[in-house]
C-alpha cells in the first residue's frame, strides 16, 4: 500500500469539490460536506490511514450528507450506454490492428480515461480520437507480451474492475481474451458497494459481463481492493488465481506491494506521485507485471 503523501489531500479535496459540482448538488450541502471533511481531516491520524481509506471515508461524508448511497448512479448508467455504442469501433480498431491481443490490452486502458473522480469535463472527441489510433499509442511500460504468455498457460483468470463506462472496454478485452484463450475461466470483480464512479455489480450486469464471465463483488466499499478489508470469498478466489489483471491506479496502489506475483496492472499513471515512484512521466501507458 502507497503511503500517504500530503499533497493527496489538497487533491482529494478538489476531487469532491469536482464530483459536488459535476452532481449539481445543492450550494447548502456542498457547503456543509466541506466543512465536514476539513473536520474529519483535521482529526486523522495519517500514521493509521492510508489514501484509499481516506478518500472511502470522504465520500461516505459525501453520501450522508446528501442521503443518497450511490449519487453517481445516473451518470454511471449514461456512460456505461454511451460507451457501449462505440462497442463497434472499438472492436473495428483492434481487428484490423496488427496485433490484436496487444491493441486490446491498449484499449482496455484506454478506457482508464473514463474518471470523473479525476476530471469531470470529459470529453468524447478526445476518446474517438484515441481509438481510432489506439494502435499507435506506445506503452512506457510494456509487459503485454508477459501477458500473454501466462494467459497460454492459466487456468483461471481474476480481472478487477475500476470506472464506470471503462468496463465495456473491460467487457471487450475479456471477450478477446476467451476467444484467444478459451481453457481459461474469467471472474471480474467489482467493488462491493457504490464509490464515487466506480463500477458496481449494477454496471456489470448492465452492461452484460455476467454473460462472459462469473460477475463477483469485492465485499468492500473502499476505493482500490484493500486486501485487509475485501470479504473471505474474494481473497480465496484473489489468492486462487492464476493470472490477475487489476485495472485502474487506485488498484495499483493498493495491490502493487503484495507478496504474490503473477499480476499484471493495465492503467495509466494520472498521478505525479504515482508517476515518480515508477520512474514514467504523469499520464503514461502502462502493462506492468508484478514483480
Amino acid at each position: 500500500m502507497i503511503k500517504l503523501d500530503y499533497t493527496c489531500i489538497t487533491c482529494n479535496l478538489n476531487q469532491v469539490i469536482r464530483s459536488m459540482r459535476l452532481l449539481e448538488f445543492p450550494k447548502d450541502k456542498q457547503e456543509q460536506i466541506l466543512k465536514d471533511i476539513l473536520a474529519y481531516s483535521r482529526d486523522i491520524d495519517y500514521s493509521k490511514k492510508n489514501n484509499l481509506e481516506i478518500i472511502t471515508d470522504s465520500w461516505e461524508i459525501v453520501c450522508n450528507r446528501i442521503g443518497r448511497e450511490d449519487p453517481y448512479r445516473e451518470v454511471k448508467n449514461h456512460y456505461n450506454l454511451e460507451i457501449e455504442k462505440m462497442s463497434g469501433d472499438i472492436k473495428r480498431a483492434i481487428e484490423t490492428s496488427g496485433d490484436k491481443f496487444v491493441s486490446a490490452v491498449k484499449m482496455a486502458i484506454l478506457g482508464n480515461l473514463i474518471d470523473f473522480a479525476i476530471e469531470s469535463d470529459f470529453e468524447w472527441d478526445a476518446l474517438t480520437r484515441k481509438i481510432a489510433g489506439a494502435e499507435n499509442i506506445q506503452f512506457t511500460v510494456d509487459d503485454s507480451g508477459k501477458l500473454y504468455e501466462g494467459l497460454k498457460k492459466a487456468e483461471t483468470l481474476l480481472y478487477i474492475g475500476d470506472n464506470c463506462g471503462e468496463i465495456v472496454f473491460d467487457k471487450i478485452f475479456i471477450e478477446g481474451i476467451k476467444k484467444e484463450f478459451p481453457g481459461v475461466s474469467v471472474s471480474y470483480a467489482a467493488r462491493g458497494k457504490p464509490i464515487a464512479n466506480d463500477v458496481t455489480m449494477e454496471d456489470a450486469l448492465m452492461v452484460g459481463m455476467d454473460k462472459i464471465a462469473r460477475v463477483v463483488d469485492n465485499g468492500d466499499s473502499a476505493l482500490g481492493t484493500i486486501m485487509y478489508r475485501v470479504s473471505a470469498e474474494f481473497k480465496k478466489m484473489f489468492d486462487e488465481a492464476d493470472i490477475i489483471i487489476s485495472k485502474g491506479q487506485a488498484n495499483f496502489e493498493s495491490l502493487f506491494d503484495l507478496e504474490r506475483g503473477g499480476i499484471f496492472f493495465l492503467f495509466m499513471a494520472k498521478c505525479g506521485i504515482i508517476a515518480k515512484l515508477l520512474g514514467v512521466d504523469p499520464l503514461s501507458i502502462l502493462c506492468l507485471e508484478k514483480k
